[in-house]
């Protein structure tokens, strides 16, 4: 008798203009796991570069307990109450969840920043109305609380990894293979 492999289910929520690049690495490391995307009241999303894609499941459709891991792309964010609640539901269920550039504005509207240490793209000298008071924007690259990342746009790797680690599934003997792959500052030369 075979055993019978667990598989992750890893939701992805998208919106019109969020950014594809974001997102590529975490889908790729996800890839062998029950990856699928969700949306709020819409069948078909356009990302930043104008492609449209087809979403698998709408957010009433799914319960917190269907996922291991919620990955939040950046982008412009438009504030749903179903997402904001599908997040705070997937905090108290213990997913994982990561929001990185924009994406991140969604973990605040849900509430779940609060008492965390958090970055993305905000500026520390401007005031956000929506970010926690009693949270600490740290201006890191990228942050891991208590399974909520957060990230800038440009720690689209370390966001990924991060993600992968918490779900159990990143061997660390891995991890310059990856920051040489995908960032190899010395074999990049632009002309």
């Amino acid at each position: 008798m075979a055993l019978e492999v667990f598989k992750m289910n890893v939701a992805v929520y998208l919106y019109d203009g969020y950014y594809e690049t974001e997102i590529c690495i975490p889908t790729l490391f996800f890839s062998e796991e029950n990856l699928f995307t969700i949306a709020s009241d819409q069948e078909v999303v356009k990302c930043v570069d104008g492609r449209r894609l087809l979403i698998d499941k709408q957010v009433k459709e799914v319960k917190a307990e269907e996922i291991d891991v919620l990955i939040i792309p950046g982008g412009s964010p438009i504030p749903k109450e179903d997402i904001f609640q599908l997040i705070r539901d997937c905090e108290v269920k213990g997913a994982i969840i990561g929001g990185i550039c924009g994406g991140v504005d969604y973990l605040a509207y849900a509430g779940i920043l609060e008492n965390r240490r958090f970055t993305s793209y905000y500026k520390p000298d401007v005031t956000y109305d929506f970010l926690p008071k009693s949270g600490i924007m740290t201006g890191s690259m990228y942050e891991s609380d208590h399974k909520v990342v957060s990230a800038k746009p440009a720690a689209y790797l370390e966001f990924a990894l991060e993600l992968y680690r918490l779900s159990g599934k990143l061997d660390p003997k891995t991890v310059p293979s990856y920051l040489s792959w995908f960032k190899s500052p010395n074999a990049f030369e632009y002309k």
